[in-house]
């Protein structure tokens, strides 16, 4: 009975340990690591989870602002660095909190967040309490490192057997209580209101930019050529038909498929198929002219 005690009262300071590391703590601890993606992971029956299909190695690396704060992180390729397989960029990425951030804010509502050195993609991220687990990205943990706090519960067999989307929540709900205790003083709030600056000011050149831009000449005609009604091609026939438009674009228009596309817009050619390839080759032959006179008509392919 007393070494089951022990062992609750281990467990219990585990989890609370790790689950008030905030993010930037976090960073600076797997900062050069390389971390392996996997981008499959769902529960199973039993309480276990699946957690498979690798993807990318990559070196992780921090991102500093001009103040020398931890603002973010970039995943280099390993073979390939010239790729960046998750990629910073200030106008798109954000900590939820300056000094003590629970996670990172990404584009098309998905979030990034470190529990037990692992980091947890998620993605329909709504809140706190709404998103799913999209993926995971194991470090590979340096002997030197392995006695860290933070590493514990790191492996994969720690994280198939644990209630991950549990975990994370768990997670949020004690990093609040530190982010509630440790509110900015003057020198941070000036640094978080000089990068709010920076974002604002960036996303007005981009508006104004783009006002500019639809405000043209070029801009209006643009606007009207989107405007007019779209002409739509339905193979009405028993055979595919073959396409080619656009800047090498190809299509094979299945019998009863339909496909829409601007009615002022080039021309579409008769495609013929290339040996050895599943891209098409131009006849020359024109099959539709996008001349402005079928706009909102439905043109069937028996009429061509």
């Amino acid at each position: 009975m007393k070494k089951l005690l022990v062992a609750i009262a281990a467990t219990l300071t585990f989890n609370l340990v790790h689950s008030q590391t905030d993010m930037i703590t976090a960073l600076k601890a797997v900062d050069g690591l390389t971390f392996t993606e996997y981008w499959d992971v769902r529960p199973v029956e039993g309480g276990k989870n699946i957690i498979g299909e690798k993807r990318w190695v990559t070196t992780l690396h921090t991102v500093k602002n001009r103040f020398g704060q931890i603002v973010g992180f970039n995943c280099v390729d390993n073979k390939d660095t010239t790729q960046k397989r998750v990629s910073y960029y200030y106008m798109h990425h954000s900590f939820d909190h300056y000094t003590h951030p629970s996670y990172m804010s990404a584009p098309a509502n998905n979030a990034w967040v470190i529990i037990n050195s692992v980091l947890f993609k998620l993605e329909y991220f709504k809140s706190t309490t709404q998103f799913e687990i999209d993926a995971m990205w194991f470090p590979t943990v340096p002997k030197d490192k392995a006695s860290d706090p933070l590493f514990k519960g790191s492996k994969m067999s720690d994280m198939k057997s644990a209630d991950l989307k549990k975990m994370v929540m768990d997670y949020f709900v004690e990093m609040k209580k530190i982010q509630d205790a440790n509110p900015y003083n003057p020198a941070m709030q000036e640094q978080v209101d000089a990068m709010k600056f920076t974002r604002d000011s960036t996303q007005l050149t981009y508006d104004n930019k783009n006002a500019a831009y639809w405000n043209s000449p070029e801009g209006q005609a643009k606007l009207q050529q989107l405007r007019k009604p779209r002409v739509t091609l339905v193979n009405d026939t028993q055979h595919e038909v073959l396409m080619c438009y656009g800047s090498g674009v190809s299509k094979v228009l299945k019998p009863g498929e339909k496909l829409d596309f601007s009615c002022d817009n080039g021309k579409i050619y008769r495609g013929k198929h290339r040996p050895n390839s599943e891209q098409l080759d131009s006849t020359g032959e024109v099959l539709l002219d996008l001349d402005g006179n079928n706009c909102g008509r439905e043109v069937k392919a028996s009429t061509l």
